[in-house]
């Protein structure tokens, strides 16, 4: 695919594994990553319910905006519409970053890192954090102590 393009083809890999990896992020992490981090948050009591609807607001705008420029495409310019669908090399590029994105979603780093930016992200959602984690400590030194 990107051989018979050459230079080009090489370019083109790079151009949608890039892309896709930034967008397939912004659509998948919070969903992967961060629906059942809140799921546990909230069902513990440590998180208010209304994260979800900030959770899933991003992934939702994400794929609104693509399905509305894609058909913006097909519909006002269908000759590029067809050569995206036909180029091989920005395709393969696309579906590695789509793999690379959910792939990294395995590591241990990757999730360590969201989890930070999670806490930070949606810490206005928290719910008496500390005095719960106070509260469950207190808890644990009077069973270890016993």
């Amino acid at each position: 695919m990107a051989m018979a393009q050459g230079w080009l083809g090489a370019l083109w890999v790079s151009l949608g594994f890039f892309i896709a990896l930034f967008v397939t992020a912004r659509i998948a992490y919070p969903i992967l990553l961060g629906l059942p981090r809140a799921i546990r948050l909230v069902s513990s009591g440590e998180m208010r319910a209304a994260v979800y609807r900030r959770l899933l607001f991003t992934p939702v705008l994400w794929i609104v905006a693509l399905a509305v420029i894609v058909l913006l495409v097909g519909f006002f310019w269908p000759a590029a519409a067809a050569w995206f669908e036909e180029n091989g090399a920005l395709n393969g590029g696309v579906w590695l970053g789509v793999a690379g994105t959910l792939l990294s979603a395995l590591s241990q780093k990757s999730r360590a890192d969201f989890n930070a930016d999670f806490d930070q992200s949606y810490r206005k959602f928290y719910v008496h954090r500390d005095a719960h984690r106070r509260r469950s400590n207190r808890h644990r030194r009077s069973v270890v102590s016993s």
